[in-house]
């Protein structure tokens, strides 16, 4: 069964792909929703692909895929409570006498039956006059159902002060509203004060918090009741009945107060993590707790990370702060009001002295490049660099309840080196949540002024932790505090070591790369390994576990690699806005980019493509061109970086050999090639220049006026960022900082890059005759350089296969290759200059003519890498490729067997679980059974006038709906400017004058609807698990199953297009079942005219015809890859096929029909 055009192997190939290939290298592009993986030999490639997975999280909002689940559920169980409380309530009534039948208040108004006085006059009358066991059981039932808001402690209510626009800060509002009602007017209840002021509705709606209710104020009134209900005579209103309800008066016991608490104490305590190197203390010996971040300890150790990491340009020279700087810098932030900016710490700079107004900017703030025409550009040096919210938020907590002097002993003794105090009130203030709680753990510490003390900090509550316990702070903050960055402070502690130090580097002990969870817990929950420090974010733990699959596959595959190099997206641990906000960025570039290069061919007559050489010249030209400083040059000349001769531009652009793009810093010393530091510059300057500097080349440490002109000319220039201005003016550049340079440039060092090599490297035994330690992670900087330079262009839109060719670029960059492209970069840089100049790299005297042995051309890893490359990414055809590699020579008899043209795989998606049906349930009143009919209620502010043609009943509601009309006419059809808030419709009388009550929404009809009965109603179906493929008399036969079918049992109806599900074929024992397709699934239709080949997306429910996607997603095939209804009942076949993580494809075995649970 092996066998379609060789796109399924066969076990011959399977076999020769065992055989010796040399020493491997494995090359890794990790994104946020696909690995890029190549395997390179010493001179061919051996392999590549791509694995495609989705994303672990929500398209729309970026969330956890896990938090929908998790709310619904959590809802779930607040109204199961909520049920629970209020059966034990009916039973209880009953037990008391006050009704016979528990289920009363379930019971449903019948037809033709009287009204029953509405529970809230119920609630008034009882004030003043004695009522019978069944009225006075619905008033207790009301008040304990509708119980109104309570805050668990004061801190929560204060919180709610600050947010006004929230939904926490709208419910304050309603309640003080309400309040000062009952108040002012001096209502006895508040049933009374509703009644009276909101006669028409008592119930709040659509945000509006307006009538709500304090639980407290509810809880008077419930206890008033009882108290009136017994001086009137009720035999009923016991006082044991209201214990029963009512409690003990601790508003925590009884089931009109009953209520979980929230997560705190043990309870949280039970949740929290450990520590990340305390692994051993702690009460129960498990590992010390983490710290609040709120604590002294915590908040310090992240201002001094931000303070150790900070750096400043000066003179184009970066670097960190001195020591005397420090000393001025680390205590404002506690010295603040608030947030510490880089404006106030520049400041402050200044006025002691150690820097010069304009003459010093702060790395990696986005100053901007020009000043815009209109409006002044936002100071970047306004943001802020140091938040210390919790200790802020003592301080002036304290300071409010006059506690200043008992705050200046905590702060000083914290900032003196003894925080424990601090950090004790930080614990207990995060760790528990109710106000009797903290109350009694604080009493448990030794505060100054106790009473007064703990009032105070009761309006304060703080949450999350960090991943350090206070113990393990307390011993890594003095280093950082001498001005060691973290993971410098953490290597001084003998028994933590950081990173590196966690490992001997190349000890790897495991052939295959471990997993990163341990075991399930007794809930079948997957335990993380802790020893692993496995970031949490659910994108990054993703995309890292596919690729340690992938790693797995290759060396179950191809053996164990010599090196193994990985590239990661630079978005892949942003959040999805963050995401958004690039991807716009870079659109907005990419239009500009081509807005100019069409304005560049139109102004110079330039048929065809614009080469790209030229326009960066053109660019470059523009950049440096330098008006205000030279306001009466001719538009046609520019400036010269160096020499700040001007320059023609017709020579610039049509004289080879008249004007070059120069690396500021040499690319031979930095490796960095970015926009950032490149120039327009004379051909003779830029040989003069050599591999130098600009201020080796202009000032030689000299401070010479050619010097003094080029940074003034700099320094002018408002079109450079900040980034180009530090390399332009850069003085120091020696074999430490260009050391430093190249190894940024080379390498990504961010954490998720950081943990990942270090993961490989200390558990993934490489060959044994490896001589590779590390696995390198290289920057994307680097490898878009390569690519450029190797003639590989990247179209992300065309397909998924570029995530390969990056792959493959990455196994190429060995250490090998850097060698030789750093010998390249210096050759191109000395191979013109003058007799007798001094190579800064060496110090040697050159000679020119030592560059004819070195190689003329940049560096490939082959001769026909480029075109070998290009070909294993297009061809699909197997004998075509075999065919093509086989030119090269490099290729055995055996390798050319086993070569299979790149197939991107997929994660399938074989879940059974998830929503039933979606939330919105739609009432089907009776008349409409029949059609499969439907209504819904529609808020007035989402109409259209197209919409009013299926309102329900318009011959009961002309009057109404003709007022509806008229309002939407008159806004253009917009029910959002038709029917504001402020300006709400009344129903119409009879006159047609509108002096009903307010209408909000009206009700529309569903003419058919498809979906799940629920509560005498109708629930959309949500996602379709699977489709079940069934066969009869040459027939497919297609059966939807939904995740609700695991418990009304599976399905047997299989589609008909365009029919009602009622009218579906059948499916019975003369069907023969051929198999289940999930998402992502690999299938192929044979049709009587064409196949189709890819992986299932959906299947339409109306025309019974499937979705697929093409493998790599080519838009050349449809919208996003999407081949869409591909008819399938007259198929000549439908198969299914396996595939694995490395897109090898395997004819899927038989399989019996499962259920679902």
């Amino acid at each position: 069964m092996n066998y379609y055009n060789g796109f399924i192997i066969t076990e011959n190939a399977m076999t020769s792909k065992q055989e010796k290939h040399g020493a491997l290298t494995f090359g890794l592009d990790i994104g946020i929703a696909s690995v890029g993986w190549a395997v390179l030999g010493e001179s061919r490639i051996v392999d590549l692909g791509v694995r495609c997975f989705d994303k672990a999280e929500t398209a729309k909002e970026g969330e956890s895929l896990n938090l929908t689940r998790r709310m619904a559920r959590l809802l779930r169980r607040r109204l199961r409570r909520r049920a629970w409380r209020l059966t034990k309530l009916a039973r209880l009534l009953k037990r008391e006498g006050l009704i016979a039948d528990a289920n009363l208040f379930k019971h449903k108004i019948e037809k033709n039956t009287p009204v029953p006085k509405s529970s809230w006059q119920l609630r008034v009358d009882g004030l003043d006059r004695q009522l019978n066991a069944e009225e006075w059981a619905r008033v207790i039932y009301h008040l304990c159902k509708h119980r109104g808001f309570h805050w668990i402690s004061r801190a929560e209510e204060k919180a709610a002060e600050g947010d006004s626009k929230g939904e926490g800060g709208k419910v304050k509002q309603g309640l003080a509203g309400t309040k000062k009602l009952m108040q002012e007017k001096s209502y006895r209840t508040a049933a009374e004060m509703v009644l009276a002021e909101f006669p028409d509705a008592q119930r709040n709606k659509q945000g509006d918090y307006s009538k709500a209710l304090s639980r407290i104020l509810l809880g008077d009134e419930l206890k008033a009741l009882f108290e009136h209900q017994r001086k009137l005579g009720n035999p009923v209103a016991t006082e044991k009945l209201e214990a029963a309800i009512l409690g003990n008066g601790d508003k925590k016991c009884g089931l009109f107060w009953a209520q979980n608490p929230a997560l705190a104490g043990n309870k949280l305590l039970e949740m929290l993590g450990r520590c990340t190197f305390e692994k051993t203390g702690g009460d129960d010996g498990k590992g010390e707790y983490r710290a609040p971040k709120a604590s002294f300890s915590a908040e310090r150790h992240v201002w001094l990370t931000h303070l150790n990491n900070l750096r400043i340009v000066v003179d184009g020279t970066t670097r960190p702060l001195n020591e005397a700087e420090r000393r001025v810098a680390l205590p404002m932030p506690y010295q603040q009001a608030g947030d510490l900016s880089y404006k106030q710490l520049g400041g402050a700079l200044i006025k002691e002295g150690f820097l010069q107004k304009d003459g010093f900017k702060f790395a990696g703030l986005p100053y901007p490049t020009k000043q815009a025409s209109e409006e002044k550009a936002k100071d970047p040096e306004t943001s802020v660099l140091c938040k210390l919210p919790a200790w802020h938020t003592l301080r002036k907590t304290l300071e409010k309840h006059g506690l200043e002097s008992e705050w200046q002993k905590l702060s000083t003794d914290a900032l003196d080196g003894k925080p424990q105090l601090l950090d004790n009130i930080a614990w207990v203030l995060s760790v528990y949540k109710d106000d009797d709680e903290v109350k009694t753990e604080l009493g448990k510490l030794n505060l100054p002024n106790t009473e007064k003390m703990i009032d105070a900090l009761l309006d304060i509550r703080f949450d999350k932790f960090s991943n350090l316990s206070l113990k393990a702070l307390s011993k890594i903050v003095p280093f950082m505090e001498q001005g060691q960055r973290y993971d410098e402070a953490v290597a001084n502690i003998p028994e933590y070591g950081h990173h590196s130090q966690l490992h001997k580097v190349g000890a790897g002990e495991h052939k295959y790369l471990p997993p990163f969870y341990k075991e399930r817990d007794k809930t079948g929950r997957m335990v993380f390994n802790d020893d692993m420090d496995i970031p949490r974010n659910p994108v990054v733990l993703r995309a890292l576990n596919q690729a340690r699959k992938v790693v797995n596959a290759l060396i179950k595959e191809y053996g164990s690699p010599h090196e193994v190099h990985i590239e990661m997206a630079r978005d892949l641990s942003r959040p999805l806005d963050e995401r958004r906000d690039i991807e716009k960025l870079q659109k907005e570039f990419g239009e500009r980019n081509k807005k100019d290069k069409e304005l560049f061919a139109q102004d110079f007559n330039i048929v065809g493509t614009v080469k790209g050489k030229q326009f960066e010249k053109y660019q470059l030209y523009r950049e440096q061109q330098g008006k205000c400083i030279y306001p009466s040059m001719d538009e046609k000349q520019g400036i010269c970086c160096y020499s700040l001769k001007p320059l023609d531009l017709h020579r610039v652009l049509y004289e080879e050999g008249y004007a070059e793009i120069d690396h500021a810093l040499p690319y031979s010393r930095s490796f960095d090639d970015s926009k950032n530091n490149r120039v327009l510059v004379l051909a003779k300057e830029n040989r003069d220049k050599g591999n130098r500097t600009p201020f080796e080349y202009l000032g030689d440490k000299d401070n010479s006026e050619p010097w003094r002109q080029f940074v003034a000319f700099v320094e002018g220039n408002k079109a450079y960022r900040l980034a180009k201005r530090s390399r332009l003016l850069r003085k120091d550049f020696g074999d430490k900082e260009a050391k430093e340079f190249r190894e940024r440039n080379l390498n990504d060092t961010r954490y998720i890059c950081k943990f990942f090599k270090n993961y490989v490297e200390q558990y993934l035994q490489l060959h044994e005759d490896s001589e590779a330690k590390r696995c390198v992670v290289l920057s994307g900087q680097m490898t878009s350089f390569l690519r450029a330079r190797w003639g590989l262009v990247k179209v992300r839109g065309d397909s998924d296969r570029h995530h390969a060719l990056d792959a493959a670029v990455v196994a190429a960059c060995s250490h090998g290759m850097v060698k030789r492209l750093s010998d390249y970069s210096r050759r191109k840089e000395l191979e013109q200059v003058r007799e007798g100049f001094v190579d800064v790299d060496t110090g040697e005297i050159v000679n020119p003519a030592m560059f004819q042995q070195v190689q003329e051309h940049f560096p490939n890893p082959w001769p026909h890498f480029r075109d070998e490359v290009k070909l294993r990414l297009s061809i699909d055809d197997p004998t075509l490729l075999r065919s093509e590699m086989e030119k090269f020579g490099t290729y055995t008899p055996e390798s050319l067997e086993a070569l299979r043209p790149l197939f991107v795989s997929r994660a399938p998606q074989r879940r059974n679980s998830g929503a039933a049906h979606k939330d919105t349930i739609y009432a089907q009143p009776k008349r409409l059974v029949a059609q499969g009919g439907v209504t819904q209620k529609v808020a007035l502010s989402s109409l259209t006038l197209k919409d009013l043609d299926k309102l329900i009943d318009p011959h009961r509601n002309e009057r109404l709906y003709a007022a509806i009309r008229a309002r939407l006419e008159q806004h253009g059809g917009k029910g959002d400017k038709a029917f504001p808030a402020s300006n709400p419709l009344r129903k119409p009388d009879s006159e047609g004058n509108p002096t009903g009550p307010i209408v909000r929404g009206v009700t529309m009809v569903i003419d058919k609807l498809s979906g799940i009965p629920i509560r005498g109603g109708i629930a959309k179906n949500d996602s379709m698990v699977r489709v079940d493929v069934f066969t009869k008399a040459n027939k497919f036969h297609l059966v939807p199953v939904y995740v609700h079918h695991s418990v009304l049992g599976l399905p047997n109806q299989a589609i008909v297009g365009g029919k009602e599900e009622s009218e579906w074929t059948q499916i019975d024992d003369s069907f023969d079942w051929h198999f289940s397709i999930y998402p992502n699934d690999l299938i192929r239709v044979t049709l009587k005219q064409e196949g189709r080949f890819g992986y299932y997306a959906g299947c339409d429910r109306s025309t019974a015809a499937i979705h697929l996607w093409a493998h790599d997603r080519n838009q050349q095939v449809g919208k996003d890859g999407l081949i869409r209804s591909i008819g399938v009942k007259t198929a000549l076949s439908i198969e299914k096929f396996n595939v694995d993580v490395l897109g090898n494809r395997y004819p899927a075995p038989p399989e019996k029909r499962r259920d679902l649970a």
